[in-house]
């Protein structure tokens, strides 16, 4: 059983991230591996480039033929062929002679450089070379970029376009990524109604569903939403046992302490080992974690504010972990800014304050919006950080220091 006590957020962190595994691993055509994150090493079975090849449209020639050329003495050359990109050369180069070459064509052998086209005056079957060039100008050498057998992606390297275009390169048409979760996400409440219902007197949006989904995503887990369940017993136990079915269990709403928060006695009825249910932090000090069936169950705040930030600071720190991300990745990142605004605070629990930070000549300043209400939705939306204001500390005056979460980039 969770202890009584209000826990810290960094005591709610660890037993959450004490609580959840990486699932395992499958292959995925590369399509769809963008954002996924490697299971295995990754090394070519060949060179790359796979051959000495030019980097420029010109002419190969041997470096020393080219020492004395300019435009007032340019060096003559016999043109031996043309080389496209994808034709092996016939002829090699010798002293005197040189062949037309492309862009990314194989470096005929005997040659030591390309010319550029620029540099050249061709006379039917020869050239004029107009300007010198040194051994090895113009040419991109087998395996500069990668050797056979070199280790060039490692286990849990996330997957961006670079990335995907190096594994194509390698002909990995396969890959074996970390298997993502996925994320029963629930709304309770008889208040609550669906997007395209009608918004009659006494209801609100279920904004949460639509945000939790959004979130999961950037988390790296596949959101399944459900049906909002009303506030039944009956109700809310069937929606849950639907959710098991996903390998995160998403709830939000019902875990305060209300006559008709039911979240936290069905799952307890259902067998979950809970593990927390109060955290010191606002918005959001309700939060139930526990495990429900061997699988990760977040009973999150109702208020639209509280759910994102009690995500941001545990459900997305769970998702990375069991998505096979490294440690490092797991929290969001926290900076030190200068605040641009006074502000006030105070209370026995630590606050979020949701707030725009910009990175200007080397430094981070973060300016707080107005209204830093749970339900004021509006406050998450252009903004990027959550300042952190201790427990106990009532104000904080313009040019303080102060430590900063990232929501998102701040480029």
């Amino acid at each position: 059983m969770p202890t009584d006590r209000m826990l810290t957020v960094e005591e709610a962190q660890q037993i959450v991230l004490d609580s959840v595994q990486i699932l395992g691993e499958e292959r995925v055509p590369l399509s769809q591996a963008l954002g996924r994150v490697l299971a295995e090493d990754v090394a070519p079975k060949y060179d790359i480039p796979p051959h000495n090849n030019s980097s420029v449209d010109g002419y190969a020639v041997q470096a020393e033929d080219t020492n004395d050329a300019s435009p007032v003495s340019p060096c003559r050359l016999e043109i031996l062929e043309e080389i496209p990109a994808g034709v092996v050369p016939v002829h090699r180069i010798a002293p005197g002679k040189t062949s037309r070459i492309m862009t990314g064509a194989v470096i005929p052998g005997g040659a030591s450089a390309v010319v550029m086209v620029e540099n050249t005056v061709m006379e039917g079957k020869h050239v004029q070379i107009l300007k010198p060039v040194r051994s090895g100008q113009n040419v991109r050498y087998r395996g500069e970029d990668v050797k056979t057998g070199q280790t060039v992606l490692s286990t849990g390297s996330e997957l961006g376009p670079g990335e995907i275009g190096l594994l194509a390169s390698f002909q990995r048409s396969f890959i074996a990524v970390m298997r993502q979760p996925t994320v029963s996400i629930l709304s309770t409440g008889d208040e609550v109604v669906d997007i395209d219902q009608a918004l009659t007197p006494g209801k609100i949006v279920n904004s949460n569903s639509y945000s939790l989904a959004a979130l999961v995503k950037e988390a790296g887990g596949r959101p399944v939403s459900l049906n909002i369940a009303r506030d039944t017993e009956e109700e809310i136990r069937s929606a849950i046992q639907s959710a098991l079915h996903a390998d995160v269990i998403l709830t939000t709403g019902g875990v305060s302490v209300g006559d008709y928060d039911y979240v936290k006695k069905v799952i307890q009825d259902l067998g979950a080992e809970m593990k927390l249910w109060r955290v010191q932090m606002k918005p959001g000090k309700p939060l139930a974690f526990g495990m429900l069936q061997g699988k990760p169950f977040f009973g999150l705040p109702g208020n639209p504010v509280s759910c994102m930030v009690s995500f941001l600071l545990f459900a997305r720190a769970a998702l990375r972990k069991i998505t096979g991300h490294p440690q490092s990745q797991w929290h969001l990142p926290l900076i030190t800014a200068t605040i641009t605004n006074d502000l006030t605070a105070g209370g026995d629990r630590r606050h979020y304050l949701r707030a725009h930070v910009v990175y200007e000549d080397g430094l981070f300043f973060a300016s707080t919006v107005s209204g830093q209400g749970s339900g004021m939705l509006s406050s998450m939306s252009g903004t990027n950080g959550l300042v952190i204001v201790e427990t106990g500390i009532s104000s904080i005056v313009e040019g303080t220091q102060v430590s900063v979460l990232l929501m998102r980039s701040v480029w």
